[in-house]
């Protein structure tokens, strides 16, 4: 009897998950299950290009994940075609040519196959069936406002096994570029594809894994399946693992009320004379500038675009200070102001016990870190570090005025919006030529580099600086070829929501950034500035920008500290 007892208690102890034992939730230890496979389940994500008839990569990018030795890759019926030529690019670099084959644009399932030799990492498929809602789970894939060659993490759970849409929907953030990517349980094995999403950050939509084992013969027959489709019988091992589900998943941040509320100090509020409001980090500058500059002031660090020269800090009890501009950092969008009353703490820009990456170096284990991004009397919003060291290049639509896309039928990248400087806003041109740029014109070069893939514009426009000038040359639908020479300026672009797919929009200035961490917290654009936290502790940096629907930028704390200590302080 003694004997079954302890067998049965193995066997719990291989269905439920370790975060979930002794009837508590532990929410340090969820953090713990969230990076116990990533390394396998991201060595086998994948970002594909298309190849055109010269083998060259055109068009943008998506995503995928390898499945098995024999090189099949799992990705979205929308993003392929049969028997099509593809580049896939894994995490460590490594490249390998690939072609299309099965698609099923019903249920928006497709493959691949790598055909050349090699060896690659690979991730196993789960199981639809074994899923409940609140099952935590981990996207793994490339969003499209992002230029990085790694993949990007982000975390969140089931929340529908079936959506209206047919789909299965989850909380992990997803964006053009994702289309393809793999959804992970926190086992590494991958449970669903990405596929849509809708306005709402909440309502990301799946492939469910278990319909590739339904049509993985079919899907491996390179064809467009529209007829009748037979089913592959799926006979699931009976000792397949199972996961809990966790009701906590909705409200995370509540496991971490303690932390919350020691960072919640370290955060205030900055409004200037337009109303204009946004969040601010209180620093402590023991150390970093002489003792004299100390003495009866408070200084905070913000985002610089959002504070104008009349700034004030609002205080705990409400009440408003004058604070005073000390430097800006325009290349990070940081100010340092100052106020003439002091606060006691703040974060320690010294070399603090808690000031992590000071030295600038990272570690792929920091890679699905629980962090916090406190706010001002409100509970702070909880996320995942998803990527590092990554660099924002020039937005076309901001620097140049001319926003673009590419079709992805014949991968030519286009016009699809034209916008003028703040100053010119307006005015109506009544002398324009038939050969000036305008939308649905194709893009062929910017200066000398041919523009192939998404990346190419963003990646030249960074090596220029503001009000110096590029050449395009674009293409009219008759062919005739024209240029046009463009002077690099910032220009405000109001975000239409229905395009960006979701609610709370992005930041006005959000890229021409050297070097930024990602995380996948949900922030509204007015919630920048503040600083961002491990949930040890440790202090990663002031978020800056909400980039786009998936991911928050934060400028790192070695950069923080390399910014105060440039000031000259007399």
């Amino acid at each position: 009897m003694k004997k079954i007892i302890i067998l049965l208690l193995l066997c719990l102890q291989s269905i439920w998950p370790a975060f979930a034992q002794n009837e508590g939730f532990n929410a340090g230890q969820l953090e713990k299950e969230v990076k116990l496979n990533l390394k396998n389940a991201y060595a086998a994500s994948v970002r594909i290009v298309n190849l055109d008839s010269n083998q060259q990569a055109v068009g943008g990018f998506f995503s995928g994940v390898v499945v098995d030795a024999e090189g099949h890759i799992l990705t979205a019926a929308h993003a392929i075609g049969p028997n099509k030529p593809y580049l896939v690019v894994f995490p460590d670099g490594r490249r390998f040519k690939a072609k299309g084959l099965g698609v099923i644009h019903s249920i928006d399932a497709a493959m691949m196959q790598i055909v050349e030799k090699g060896k690659w990492p690979f991730a196993k498929m789960g199981w639809t069936s074994v899923l409940a809602p609140n099952v935590p789970c981990i996207s793994i894939s490339y969003p499209g406002s992002l230029t990085a060659k790694k993949p990007t993490i982000r975390f969140g759970y089931v929340a529908e096994l079936k959506h209206k849409t047919g789909f299965m929907r989850s909380t992990c953030l997803m964006e053009p570029g994702d289309s393809g990517g793999p959804l992970f349980d926190l086992r590494g094995r991958v449970i669903g594809i990405h596929s849509r999403v809708s306005i709402y950050l909440t309502e990301n939509m799946e492939v469910p894994i278990d319909n590739f084992r339904k049509y993985w013969t079919a899907l491996t027959t390179p064809v467009v399946h529209t007829a009748f489709i037979p089913e592959d019988k799926l006979k699931m091992n009976k000792n397949e693992e199972l996961l809990k589900p966790v009701p906590q998943m909705s409200d995370l941040i509540a496991g971490f009320k303690q932390q919350d509320s020691l960072f919640q100090k370290n955060v205030f509020t900055v409004k200037d004379s337009n109303h204009v409001s946004i969040l601010s980090a209180l620093v402590n500058l023991n150390g970093l500038i002489p003792t004299a500059a100390l003495t009866g002031k408070s200084f905070f660090i913000s985002k610089s675009s959002m504070v104008g020269p009349d700034a004030k800090v609002e205080m705990v009890d409400g009440s408003m200070i004058k604070a005073k501009v000390i430097s800006r950092d325009e290349a990070n969008d940081l100010v340092l102001l100052q106020i003439p009353q002091e606060i006691n703490g703040g974060i320690n820009l010294n070399g603090g016990t808690k000031l992590n990456m000071v030295s600038g170096t990272y570690d792929f284990d920091q890679l699905g870190s629980f962090l916090i991004s406190p706010k001002p009397k409100v509970a702070g919003e909880l996320s995942v570090l998803g990527n590092f060291q990554v660099s924002i290049p020039k937005s076309s639509t901001t620097y140049l005025g001319v926003g673009t896309s590419y079709n992805q039928s014949d991968y030519k990248i286009v016009v699809t919006g034209l916008y003028p400087l703040p100053v010119e806003k307006g005015n109506i041109k009544e002398d324009v030529k038939a050969d000036d740029i305008a939308v649905k014109d194709e893009l062929k070069k910017i200066n000398d580099r041919f523009l192939l893939t998404t990346d190419d514009l963003p990646e030249e426009l960074s090596k220029y600086t503001t009000n110096q000038q590029v050449t395009l040359q674009y293409a009219k639908k008759t062919g005739a070829l024209y240029t046009k020479t463009f002077t690099l300026k910032p220009r405000y672009v109001e975000e239409d929501r229905s395009k960006d797919l979701f609610m709370d929009g992005k930041s006005r200035r959000r890229d021409n950034f050297k070097e930024v961490l990602i995380h996948d917290g949900k922030l509204k654009p007015s919630e920048f500035g503040g600083p961002l936290f491990e949930v040890n502790g440790d202090f990663y940096g002031i978020n800056i920008a909400r980039l786009s629907r998936t991911s928050s930028l934060t400028i790192p704390a070695s950069v923080i500290v390399l910014f105060v200590k440039a000031v000259t302080w007399i």
